[in-house]
Formats: C-alpha cells, structure tokens, sequence
C-alpha cells in the first residue's frame, strides 16, 4: 500500500515556510504517486496560481517569482496535466493566472528578469493541452491580448538582433491559429475591427517586415495578413467606409453615422505614418505604414469595399493622398510624413491599383462635374516637381493611362521635364528604361486618338520652351523604333500633315542655327526616323497623294537640304557637329526616299547617276552641287566624329545602288565604292569595341568598327555580279582576318556576329562571294598553325606535300577567276599532295596551335558548306580539313582534343553533304581507308572515347560515299579483299563498307551484275572470315563489335544457304551473353541487338536462321531486357505533385517508348531510326551518357523485327506470356511498372504487321485482355494516390483506343462496351487533368467513329461519359486556376478534342437528338458555376453549338422551363449567340 504523507497541504499554506522549500514540496508532490491527497493536480495548480496572484500577500520577491514560473512550467510540461485523472475530471486553470500570465510575457521580458522562456513555455504548454487551451480560447478578448503581447515579444526579440526561440514561433504560431477561428465566428465584427486597429496592426505590420530576415515567421506572417484583411474588409463595414469617405472626402451635406472604428483605424495609420507609434518597436515604422497603405488601397478594391460605387474607392484614394500630404488645396506637398521620393512612390503603387480596378470612368466623372480630373490633374502638378523620383514615370503612365487629358493640359511642361530636359548621361539603366516606356506608350496612346500630329506639335512647342540650349534631348533606338511603327501606320492625309509640320520647324531653325544646334539636332532625328518610315512608296498610294508627296519633296530639298548645304559649307560660318551630322543625316534620309519613290516611275525619269564620280553622282541626285558635296566631304572628316564618317558611307550607298540600276557588268566604280566602305575598319577590334550600334546618332568610335563592317556586307550582295574577284577577295580577308583573330570577349562576339551575316540567304547566294571567303579562310590556316622539324636546319628541304602546300595550292586564284575544267585539275594536283605527304600513317606535328583562331576558321569553312551551289568549294573543303587533320594527328598538349573534334565534325558535315561531288575521285581510296583505321586501331593513339567513336562515324560516312560510287566499287571490293589476305584481324573499315553494301543491295533499282559483284566479294570476305566464328567456346569469347557487326552486314546480303549455321549459333550465344549484362558496354550491346535484329529478319528463304526454340529463347530474354529498361528508366523520373495540371501530371517515359515496335520490313524508315539515332548520339558527343536511349530503341526495334520472324505457334507463346504480365496479380505489389511494360509490349506487339493467322491469335487474345483490363481499373479507382493512377489508368486506357481503332474485326461488341465501361469508373478529379482527359476522349471517339452500332445501343452510357468530360474540362478551364501558357493551352486542346466528339455524335442526329437537350442542360448548369478563361470558352463553344443544332424546337423550349432562374439566363444568351452567329438560316 503507497505511503502517506500528511501534514503536505499545510506545509504548502503556510507563509512561514520558505518559498524554494514549499516549490519543492509541490514539486515532489505532483510527480510522487506516494503523495495521496484529494484532488491533488488541482490543489497543487491553485496554490502555484496563488502565489502568482497574491505575490505580495505571500511575500514572494521577484527572483522568487521567476522559481514560481518555472515550477508551474514543469507541472505543466507533465501528461498529468493534460489527461483526465482517475476519477475522470480534468483541471482548472482560473482565468485570472491565464490574465497574469499574458501580461507577464511582456513584463518580464521589459524587465529581462529571464523568467520569459517559462512564462512562453507555460503559455504554450496550455494553448495547446486538449483539456486546458479553452481558457485562452474561449473569451475573444482575452485571446486578442494574448496574440497581441506575444506578437510584440517576437518583434522586441527581432529588435534586439536575437534569435527567436522555437517556444516563441510555436507559441505565435497556435494564438494566430486560434484567433483566425475565433475571428470568424464572432458575432459583432465591428469589436473585432475596433480590437484588430488597437491591439494587432502595428505588431503584424512589424512582423511581416521582418520576414526576409526572419523566414520561419513567414507562415506565420501570411496567416496574420490574412487576419488583418478579414477584419479591415468584412462585408459589414462597407456601408461605415462609404459614409466616412462620403463625409470626410466627398463632403456630403447628408447626416451619416460616422463609424469610430474606421475613424480610428485611419488615425492610427496617420500616427504610424508619423512616426509616432515606431519609438519602442522599429526606427522605419513610416515607411512600413506606407507600404502597408498600398497594399491595404489595393485589397479595399479587391475586396469590393466601394460595392458598385467606384466614386468611393477615388474617395479613398483622395483621403490616402491627403495622409501623405497631396491635398488638393495646396499646390505642392503639405508637411508630408514620408520623403519626397517616398510619396511619389506610393502614389504610383496607387494609381496603379485605380488602373486595374477601372475606378475611373469619364463619361460618370464628367456627369460628377470632373471631381476625379481634377484632384488626377492636382497631382499631376505635384508628381512634376519631383522628377528625380524613382516612380516618376510610372505615374506619368498611370495618369496618362487613366485620360490623355490629364496631362494634355500640361502636355508641353510635361514633355519638358520627363524627356528634353533630362540629360542623356543621367539617362542610364533604369531610369532610361522607364523614359523609353512612358515616351513610347505616349506616342502609341495619340496614334491610337489619331491626334499623332497634335503631340508633334506640342513636342515641338515643348522644345522651343525653356529647354536649355546646352542639351540635347535623348532619341533612343526604342523610342525611334516606336515612333516608325507609328509612322508606318499613319493615313496618307496625316502623314503629308505630318510631313508638313515637320518641315515647318525645320524651316524655323535655319536662322538660328548657331545658338540652336542641339536642339536641331533632335528635330532632325525625328525627321529622319519620320522620312525612314512613312508609307508613301506604295501602289495602294492615291494620284492626288503621291501629288502631294512630290511637292513635299521639293519643298525639302529646296527650303531645306540646299540651305543647309549652303550654311554648313560657307566660309563665313564655323558650324558645330551637330549641325553637320544634322545635314548628312537629312541628306541620307531624303536621298533613300528619293530612290525608293523612283521605283515607282518610267526609267526615262529616274536620276542618272552614271558619272564615275561620287560627288557628280550625289549632285546628279539631290541637286546640290559636287563642290558642295566635296566640302561637306571634307568638312565631315574634320569634325574627327565617327557618326559623321559613317553617314557619308551610307549618302555613298546611295550612290552604289542608284548606279547598280543601270550596270550590268563588273564596274571598277562600283568595286571602289564598295572598298571605301571598309577602308577605315580597324583591324585590331579593341577590348572597348561594342557590337550593336542602334540608331545613326548613336554611332561612335566603339561601334564604328562593327558598323561599317555591317554596312559594308549588307552591299555585297546589292553589287552582286558587278564586283571585281579581286574586290570580292580584299573584303573577304579583311572579314575573315577579323573573325579568326583575337581571344578578347568583343572579339567573340564579333565573330558571333559577322558568322551570322555570313550565314545570311542573301550572302549565300553569292557564288563569288563563298568561294573568295573559302579562299580567305584557307589562307588563314598556315599562319595559325606551324610544322614541328625535327630535323637540323641544315638538311631541311622543302617539302611538296606540307600542309602549307597543299593549303596554298587550295588558295590558288584559279577558283576565283577560272572555269570548272582548271578548277578540277587543279583539285587533283592538291589531291596528289594529300595522297603522297598527308595520308601518312604518323601525321606530322603540329606545334604553336592558336586553337581559338583555327575553330573559328573551321567555323567559316563550316558555313560555306551549307550551301549547295558549288561542288569545288566542297572538295576545296574536305581536302583543307584532311590535310589539317592528318597533320594534327600528332599533336599534343590540352588544346590537341578540341582542335581534332572541330576538325572531325567539319568532314562530316562535309561528307554528309556532299551529293554527286567525285570526292574519291581524287583521292587514293586504299590509302584514305588504310589511314583511318590505322588512326582508329592505333596502338600510340589515346584519344578519348568520344573523339574515337566520330573518327568511327566519319569512316562510315566516307564508306556510304564510296559504296555508293558504283565507278569506285569494284576497286573497293578488291581493297577489302586484299586486306584479309594480308591480315588476320577484322580491319574497322570492313563492318561499315558490308553494312553499306548490305543496304545497297536491297534496293529495287540496282542492276544484276552489281549484285553479283557485291554478293561474289562478300563471298570471298565471308571464307576468310569463317575460322574466326568457330563452334567453339573459345571462339565466340574472342569475338568483338567488328566480328559483329561483319556477320550481320553479310547475313544481310549472301544467299542463307551459303552461310554456316555453327557461324550463325556462335554469335548468337555470344549476343545472348552480352546481353545478360547489357551495360557494361554500350557498343557491344548495341552490335549485338543489331546482329540479333538481321538475323530476324532473315525469313524470305526456305531455310530459317534461328529455330523455334532460338527464337522463343531470345523473346524471353529480349522482354526480360525490356522490362529492366522500362522499370529503371520509371524509377529514375522526377516524383511529380498530385494537384498538378497539365500534361506534366503524366511525364514521358524516359526512353522513346512512344516508338511503335514495327518490322523493319514493313517500313523502311523504321529500319533506320536507330541507326541514325546512334550516327546523331556520337557526333553530339553524348552518346556515353545517352547510351541507354539507344540500347532501349533497339531493344523495341529487335522485338519488332522478332514478332515478324515468329510462327504462329510461337506467337502464341508470346501472346499468353503478354496475357498473364498484364493480369489482376501483378497489381498486388507496390511496383506497378512491370504491369506498365507489358501493357506497352501488348500494345505495341498488336501494331504490328501480323499474317492472318497470328490476327486470330490476337483476336481470341483481345476478350482475355479485356477482362485483365477491367479488372485493374477497378482495382485502381479505389487507390487514393493520384501518381499511381494516372501512370497506370492513362496507358490502359490508351491501349484500349488503340485496339478499338481496328474496329469490329478485332473488338466484338461486349469488348467494346467493356471499354465504355472502363471511362466511367475514372474519377471526376483525374479526368480534371489533361493526360487522362486525353485518354478518355480517345477511348470515346474511337466507339463513336469504330464501333458506331455498338454505341446505339448504350446511348446513355456514352452520354454519361461525354458529360462527365465536359463537366471536368469545365473545371480544368477555371480563370481562377489557369494561370500558366502551358495549363491554357492543354485546357484548349481539351476543348478541341469535345468539339470533335460531339461533332461526331451531331453527325447521327436520329440517334442523339433525344438525347442532346441533357448535354446542353449539363453544360448551361455547370458554366453557372465558374468563370471559364476566354481561350477555352472561344475553343469550347462550338461543340456545345453542335449539339444544339440537333435539338428540336420542343427540346429548346422545353430547358427554357425546367431550367433553374440562374441557369435559365445562362440558356438564354448561350441561344442567342447561337441564333445570332452560328444557326444557319438558310441565307448568306
């Protein structure tokens, strides 16, 4: 029996006793179960309570508080306390210690006594007790305070720069819990507004500041927010922020009741704005007060506050405004509470929330005597005497997008302030960026009114204003580009208005030039960016315009580029930059127009430039003299600016292509004129140089450069057949020189630049030009590159067959100037080179290799091989990139691996294309093939394996090549003959020659004796060959990829009777072992399923390769390979998340598993989908890593090729083993993707092309598989994981259309109506995503289109299945949740797809227009429900207009009876538009 202890309860009582003492006591008593005594838990809480209450009664000290605390901390801490004793009752706690221990969470921590921790732990410890947490909870008041004290505990913590407690987050983070509950269910909302602004805005405001720094409280934060807003935007205080807006802002006469609570939330704001609530808590208490003014500004709106009433929402704004000192009674700011910057800032936030609320509206403004324009206009003038403001321009937009006529009023100091007089230096980054934006959207919001010449005018008039004369205004490219677009578009009348006024001021400035000059400058850059884009050179043009155009013309040559002509070249006047570059620029934008208006008129009439001299030419066009032009010359290179260099480059221009109309032959003018466009270029290209160079007054010494060198390439192809080889020559040195050297980053993006110039349709269509490039090109490659000589400098000699020989011997004039006969003797002289010095077994070494240079080189000789117009730049490329690969060979050091794979790549990009060209023709093949397998099979070599396996592929392209060649065959057949005689091993070029050979011979157009040539070769190869492919174990040990691929290249081409059937076996079971271990080594599984998939194929003789049991050996292991594949590459996929939508709800397989599995036969493209897989793998370099891709498509491939060979017998082994992978059991376990493999295996094996006996085989299989189906379906619809059902549901579901597509000759009725089934058993929520909407609606349309009398019969069920689909896509295509392009876009692919369906059923209007009246009925009541996104709306109503253009007068009228009110309406304008804009009425 437990002892007992008396006399405890009165020790505790007894005030004699010491504190420390009496806590221990109590201590032992509530943990002790020897201590009896009645009621204890409860007797012990009242007396720590006690003494918490009645310290001073109970003389208990301060630090004795502290052991207090901390002893009722660790009661409470015990399960004891939260559980119910034995008899059954739980503890008490008084609401009166609940108060103390609120208030003392932040006295304590004020005090820093250190007792804070357990007063938060106790805290917690009952907020959270099942049995206790009611004393917080339960009084609304009381929880309000205690969330608010621990709000600012945490924000003096954040303070202090200390680290928040997790007691402190978790206590925070219950009170917020329960208050959010609490807050809802109170009954008076108007307490919970007035205890939210009292106790809780300043904290939370403070909180969430502290979220960047502090993100564990961000949870928090965001449910406190939430807090805020329910309490601010409760419907129930609508009506007391109208009347206190209406009262306070609107002035109102009428008595409202104004509601203190909203009074005093506005005042607190007001105080925190003045900093007079941020002494204790936070120094930017101003600045979070503001923000918070903009956020709270934008959810009045959202929440609808203002109601239908959008004056109350502008009171609001009026009454915020005000709060920050824009008041429309003073003329600037009054005593704002925030800087200046500040303000502005948040008035743009505001105005931007008016924005996108349509709180403004003119037509209402105007009938309230403008009150909204006119407080707009107010701060308008405020928001302009504060330009260095960040949000400067963003309220100018936002005004400006509210009504042009708040700023037209103030349009010219407008433009003045926020465009002329902003300095170009200043304007860099974003504060350019926003200028650019405002500027633009200004001139697009006057083209919109058609007032585009009123703002010119007003732009002008700004800038004759007060704008200093120092300045000159920023015309950027994006603003020009804007204003052409606009220019572009204006009608005729306005463009010669336009034309007009821009004249005028042009006029205007003539006499006053000299003070003016900058000014005149931006005049004159609007003219031009006005004369570079005005549509006037049009046959849609009018006779009476083109009048009008014509004399404007005249008047500005006359009244303008002839004064200044005049002005710039007198000797009296000393004329500043600007206005030189002013009158070039005039000049260049007229003289352009000009031309292009002379297209438009009789030869006879047009401008005779035909002099031979610029200046003549240039007077011949403008009229102005040549000596004028001289001096304008002259004084242009003086003024040492760039800009005025480059614009008399473009008035030559003028001249070139006002010349190129009248000459037909090369011109020694033209080549000269062409040449001064690069005679200044740098060849250097600094460290500074920029690349792009925007608009002509932006020309300067860093863009010079790229400028004239792009200006110079955009003539050549103008000059076309007129240029001189010998001018075509200089330029492409001069551009290849500057592309190939130099390691600077400007430099690269020069190359970058000019490589995309040269890649250009009109550059490659000049023949002169890509053979002078590919002259340029190889001319470059000996001085980046030098021969090592080992030998002593005395015995040196000159070596005829160097690399530098052969490289200047491709460089040679004669495939500029002469014709195709000396060309292709030159050709072979070079070839001869490479056949006697290059085609070595030991290239020589290449030293000092400048590899950036030389990839650049190759780069270019690369683009020139892209175009098809000249065989001898083909073989002056392929013979330069063996030579310099068979020197390079040798080479050695880090930058050796790099140069060879550019050169490499660039021979097979070359040998791919190279056609009909006689490529060996010219080369000694035996040598050629001899070279690359001795670099290939090389003992010295150590490439890597990449580099290795593009050397491999370039020997196969080469070998398609000859193969080919039917003149080079024969030589090519004794070579290999040859070779095996001399040698034992297989050499690396025999497997791609037979391979060729292999494919050569299945064509229908190759003559017999080439065939009896091939199979006679092969013959020989094949006796040579036979020892290595012994029935012994040894042997097939001893095979390698080549044996391989040998044996399956001349299974492919000799008669089967004339093969060995042990040669056969021998690779066989070598290929079965390799493939026991498939990833050891990607090229010999890859031979190997190759070798197994010819030999599959070999079923067009009498005699079978592979017996019965052979074949069902290599099913067996072929489909246990292809279920380890599938299941690894599944498991190595990304988990996806349940809710999202979209097709990434059910991502692709990671190998090509959406490759049908066909025969070879049966498609040939087919056949050679792996093959030029594997060819694209190794010449990107990722074949190593992809390597599996490949292996998995030839394993799908050699299935196929399988299926073909098998019996019928055998076939239905294979059918039964697919039946029982894909049945009921395999569900059971956890790993489902076996399940999946087979079903994609069934799905695939039916595909493909089957005899009719194995068509029956499948048929009586389809009724079993039915059943399997079914049955996992509804085993899966229980399963709650929504990954497992939609990787397992969309493919049984896919597999089910796919056979429903061959119709009743596969499907009877009952499977049909299986599948039917099947769609009703997917939930509402997975057909909501696009994979399984996808699914579903395949399986439908296939019945309709398929099994057509199948579906009469279930009418209902079909119809069932079609509404469900349109209900879920009336789900998916929610506004609310389509955010993203990719989930829209699904959604209107959905669309697309019902519309197909029920098109379909529309077509059997006997059968479903019972029927349609439910459709319509189901989709009225659902759109009720949402808000469809536009994009699927547009998409989707079609199909619902299908289905109502069965419906019968009767059905129409009967839903506009039993429809719902709501719903009716929704019928009603759904009619209408129907009847409006898509019933046919029988009239066109």
């Amino acid at each position: 029996m437990a002892n007992i202890y008396s006399g405890i309860y009165t020790k505790l009582k007894d005030r004699n006793c010491d504190i420390k003492d009496r806590l221990k006591l109590a201590k032992f008593a509530w943990f002790s179960d020897k201590v009896i005594l009645p009621n204890k838990e409860q007797v012990l809480i009242d007396f720590l309570s006690g003494l918490l209450l009645n310290k001073k009664r109970s003389n208990v000290s301060e630090n004795e508080t502290c052991l207090v605390w901390r002893c009722l901390y660790e009661v409470l801490q015990s399960k004891k306390c939260h559980s119910p004793g034995k008899s059954k009752q739980t503890l008490i706690i008084k609401p009166s210690i609940c108060q103390v221990l609120c208030n003392s969470i932040l006295l304590e921590c004020k005090k820093n006594s250190g007792c804070t921790a357990d007063i938060v732990g106790c805290a917690l410890a009952i907020i959270r007790s099942p049995t206790l947490s009611y004393v917080f909870t339960s009084k609304y008041d009381f929880l309000v305070r205690l969330l608010s004290n621990v709000l600012q505990l945490v924000v003096q913590t954040i303070k202090d720069d200390r680290v928040i407690p997790p007691d402190y987050i978790q206590l925070l983070q219950r009170c917020t819990s329960a208050y959010s509950v609490s807050q809802r269910a109170h009954p008076q909302q108007e307490k919970v507004f007035q205890s939210v602004v009292d106790c809780l805005l300043s904290p939370i405001l403070l909180l969430e500041n502290a979220t960047e720094k502090y993100p564990e409280l961000k949870d928090c934060a965001e449910i406190l927010t939430n807090v805020l807003d329910q309490a601010l935007f409760h419907k129930e205080h609508h009506p007391f922020y109208e009347n206190f807006l209406s009262s306070v802002v609107g002035k109102d006469e009428t008595k409202h009741k104004v509601s203190k609570t909203i009074e005093s939330f506005f005042h607190s704001l007001s105080n925190l704005l003045s900093k007079q609530k941020g002494k204790d808590c936070n120094t930017d208490t101003d600045k979070m007060a503001s923000r918070y003014l903009i956020v709270f500004f934008e959810n009045f709106l959202s929440y609808k506050c203002h109601g239908d009433k959008p004056l109350t929402g502008f009171r609001l704004f009026v009454h915020i405004c005000g709060l920050l000192g824009v008041k429309d009674d003073t003329p600037g700011l009054c005593k704002p509470p925030l800087s200046e910057q500040d303000v502005v800032a948040v008035v743009s936030s505001l105005l931007r929330s008016l924005l996108k609320h349509d709180i403004y509206s003119q037509p209402q403004d105007a009938a309230e005597d403008n009150v909204q324009l006119k407080f707009y206009s107010h701060v308008l003038l405020v928001v302009l005497q504060h330009r260095q403001s960040s949000s400067f321009f963003s309220c100018l937009e936002s005004l400006l997008e509210l009504n042009h006529v708040i700023l037209e009023a103030k349009m010219t100091e407008v433009i003045q302030i926020a465009w002329l007089e902003e300095s170009a230096e200043e304007l860099t980054g974003k504060r350019l960026t926003f200028l650019e934006n405002f500027v633009t959207k200004l001139f697009n919001t006057y083209s919109k009114l058609r007032q585009i010449p009123k703002l010119l005018n007003l732009l002008l008039t700004s800038l004759n204003g007060k704008v200093p004369h120092s300045l000159s205004p920023l015309l950027s490219e994006r603003i020009s580009t804007g204003l052409g677009e606009i220019v572009e578009g204006l009608p005729q009348t306005v463009a010669v208005e336009v034309w007009r006024l821009l004249l005028k001021a042009i006029e205007e400035y003539l006499p006053k030039l000299g003070r003016e000059g900058k000014k005149f400058l931006f005049v004159a850059e609007i003219f031009a960016v006005f004369l570079s884009n005005v549509k006037i050179a049009d046959y849609t043009i009018t006779h009476l315009t083109r009048s009008k155009v014509k004399e404007v013309m005249a008047d500005t040559q006359l009244n303008v580029l002839t004064p200044l002509a005049e002005i710039v070249t007198s000797e009296k006047a000393v004329c500043s930059e600007p206005i030189v570059f002013s009158t070039l620029l005039l000049a260049y934008s007229w003289g352009e127009l000009c031309l292009l208006l002379e297209e438009f008129v009789p030869e006879s009439k047009r401008s005779g430039c035909h002099q031979q001299n610029v200046y003549k030419d240039l007077e011949a066009l403008f009229t102005i003299s040549s000596n004028t032009w001289k001096e304008l010359h002259t004084i242009a290179t003086s003024t040492n600016q760039k800009r005025d260099l480059y614009l008399w480059k473009l008035l030559t221009t003028l001249v070139l292509k006002a010349v190129n109309k009248g000459i037909e032959q090369s011109s020694v003018y033209v080549s000269e004129i062409l040449l001064r466009l690069f005679s200044d270029v740098d060849k250097s290209f600094g460290e500074d140089e920029c690349v792009s160079y925007g608009m002509l007054w932006e020309i300067s010494a860093q863009n010079y450069n790229m400028a004239s060198l792009d200006l110079g390439l955009s003539m050549v192809p103008l000059c076309g057949t007129l240029l001189a080889h010998k001018t075509t020559q200089q330029i492409t040195d001069l551009v290849v020189h500057i592309m190939v050297h130099g390691k600077t980053k400007s430099r690269c993006d020069v190359h970058s630049q000019l490589l995309d110039k040269c890649q250009s349709p009109e550059i490659q269509e000049s023949w002169s030009w890509l053979s002078c490039m590919m002259t340029s090109a190889l001319q470059a490659l000996p001085h980046l590159i030098r021969e090592n000589q080992n030998t002593p400098r005395k015995k040196r000699r000159p070596n005829p067959s160097s690399l530098e020989a052969v490289m200047n011997g491709l460089c040679d004039s004669v495939f500029t100037t002469a014709d195709k006969s000396e060309q292709m003797k030159k050709l072979q002289h070079i070839s001869n080179l490479v056949n006697e010095g290059m085609l070595s077994v030991e290239g020589k070494c290449l030293q000092e290799v400048e590899t950036s240079s030389l990839v650049n080189c190759i780069q270019i000789i690369a683009v020139i091989q892209q175009s098809d117009h000249s065989p001898e730049e083909k073989l002056r490329g392929f013979l330069g990139g063996l030579a310099l690969l068979s020197q390079g060979i040798s080479s050695e050091g880090k930058t050796k691996e790099e140069m060879l794979d550019k050169i490499i790549t660039l021979l097979i990009q070359i040998v791919e294309k190279v056609g009909q060209v006689p490529v060996f023709h010219l080369l000694d093949i035996n040598s050629y093939i001899c070279w690359l397998n001795s670099i290939i099979h090389g003992k010295n070599k150590t490439f890597s394996w990449g580099l290795c396996r593009k050397f491999e592929l370039f020997l196969e392209m080469s070998c398609r090549v000859m193969v080919t060649d039917f003149q080079i065959l024969p030589k090519l057949l004794n070579i290999i003959t040859k070779e095996l005689q001399d040698s034992q091993e297989v050499p690396c070029f025999l497997a791609p020659i037979l391979k060729e050979i292999s494919q050569l011979s299945n064509r229908s157009y190759l003559k017999g004796d080439v065939i009896s040539l091939c199979q006679t070769a092969v013959s020989q190869v094949y006796l040579n060959l036979q020892p290595l492919y012994a029935t012994d174990r040894k042997s097939a040990e001893t095979l390698t990829v080549s044996h391989v691929h040998v044996m399956s290249a001349i299974v492919g081409i000799l008669p089967k009777d004339q093969i060995l059937q042990g040669n056969i076996n021998c690779v066989y079971q070598f290929c079965l072992k390799v493939l026991d271990n498939p990833e050891e080594d990607v090229l010999v599984t890859s031979a190997s399923l190759g070798f197994l998939e010819s030999l599959c194929l070999c079923i067009d003789t009498k005699k079978d390769l592979l017996s019965s049991e052979q074949k069902i050996i290599l099913w067996r292991t072929l489909k246990k390979l292809f279920y380890d594949f599938f299941i690894n590459g599944n498991r190595q996929k990304k988990t996806l998340k349940n809710n999202h939508l979209g097709r990434e709800a059910v991502e692709k397989l990671l190998y090509f598993t959406d490759d049908h599995i066909v025969s070879p036969l049966q498609d040939r493209e087919k056949e050679q989908s792996w093959h030029w897989m594997k060819k694209k793998m190794i010449f990107d370099g990722c074949l190593s890593g992809d390597g599996r891709k490949l292996v998995f498509k030839q394993i799908q491939s050699t299935i196929g090729a399988l299926v073909f060979s098998l019996g019928t017998d055998q076939f239905q082994i294979v059918i039964e083993t697919l039946l029982s992978d894909c049945s009921l059991r395999e569900l059971v376990g956890d790993d489902f993707c076996r399940v999946l493999a087979s079903l994609h295996l069934w799905n695939q094996v039916i595909q493909n092309e089957l005899t009719e006996e194995k068509g029956s085989v499948v048929v009586r299989a389809v009724d079993e598989m039915m059943i399997n189906f079914q049955s996992a379906i509804i085993q899966l619809k229980d399963i709650k994981e929504e990954g497992i059902f939609h990787h397992l549901i969309v493919p049984l579901l896919s597999c089910q259309s796919d056979m429903l597509n061959f119709g009743p000759a596969l499907m009877s009725s009952q499977c049909a109506t299986m599948a039917l089934q099947s769609c009703g058993y997917i939930p509402s929520c997975i057909l909501s995503h696009y994979p399984a909407f996808l699914a579903v609606c395949g399986v439908l349309t296939s019945l309709i289109v398929h099994h057509t009398e199948t579906i009469f019969k279930v009418i209902p069920t079909f119809i069932s299945c079609a509404n469900r689909l349109m209900k879920s896509l009336i789900t998916f295509g929610n506004q609310d949740t389509l955010i993203d392009k990719d989930s829209i876009n699904d959604a209107k692919q959905c669309a697309h797809l019902l519309n197909k369906l029920y098109a379909l059923m529309a077509s059997h209007k006997p059968e479903f227009s019972k029927v349609a009246v439910y459709m319509v009925a189901n989709y009225v009541t659902e759109i009720q429900k949402v808000t469809l996104h536009p994009v699927v709306k547009r998409a989707l109503l079609p199909a619902v207009y299908a289905v109502l253009d069965i419906c019968d007068t009767h059905a129409v009228s009967q839903l506009h009876v039993v429809l719902n009110q709501g719903v009716k309406e929704v019928f009603k304008m759904l009619y209408a538009d129907y009847m409006k804009y898509h019933h046919y009425t029988g009239k066109v």
